[in-house]
């Protein structure tokens, strides 16, 4: 019986799927647009992928899914989808592995050990957020929480803080670039697309925890009440 690995992201405006064997060779990557509050095609699209490379989900016996940042919805349909296919499954494997490196693996994929990353997000209501990655053993992992920047907040944190490399993806670039400092918004490199292989290659451990989503929440101001 063939035996495969995973990984699926739904952090963004795509649904993405890496499939690989059991030794970690990767058979197929797939892409679907897809709202984010949108589910109907996520588990016809995993079905696919995984039939495309001659097995079925039942045969995917270690899962990686995308924690973001990102869309709270899409990381927790992606979730989901994978906590309902391996309820019960013993000898099925799964963890959450931050979205955030397969962008900045893409961003610079040569890049030499213990460079560090920040990877950024458009963060809507005039923020940027941060995410901050290091390259370990050939693959980047995650080692911040994440920051929520507005444009003051983020000259002084580019400025105390420095990085090999400073990216994001194309589709928020104009909108990252205006809050950032001049000599950072040169140093931004955009990636106009990306896969999960290096989800499927991170080091975090398989520890059936599909809850801790990385939505780094931009801040709320409200008016109070006298």
């Amino acid at each position: 019986m063939k035996e495969f690995q995973a990984a699926l992201d739904l952090s963004g405006t795509a649904a993405r799927m890496c499939v690989a064997d059991a030794d970690g060779k990767v058979l197929k990557n797939g892409i679907l647009p897809m709202k984010r509050r949108e589910s109907a095609h996520l588990a016809e699209f995993a079905a696919g992928e995984v039939a495309a490379c001659g097995g079925t989900l039942s045969d995917v016996k270690k899962w990686s899914v995308g924690i973001g940042p990102g869309s709270f919805t899409g990381m927790r349909l992606a979730a989901a989808l994978v906590a309902g296919l391996t309820y019960g499954e013993k000898d099925v494997l799964t963890r959450g592995v931050p979205t955030a490196i397969a962008i900045s693996m893409a961003a610079a994929p040569k890049l030499q050990e213990n460079c560090k990353i920040a990877v950024l997000f458009d963060g809507r209501n005039h923020e940027v957020l941060v995410y901050c990655v290091k390259r370990i053993n050939g693959v980047d992992e995650g080692i911040s929480e994440g920051e929520v920047l507005n444009a003051e907040q983020a000259e002084k944190f580019f400025a105390e803080n420095e990085f090999d490399v400073i990216c994001g993806q194309a589709g928020e670039g104009e909108a990252i670039k205006a809050l950032l400092p001049a000599k950072t918004a040169e140093e931004l490199k955009l990636v106009e697309d990306f896969d999960l292989s290096s989800l499927l290659r991170s080091s975090k451990e398989f520890d059936n925890n599909l809850r801790d989503l990385i939505y780094i929440r931009p801040a709320v101001f409200t008016k109070p009440i006298n």
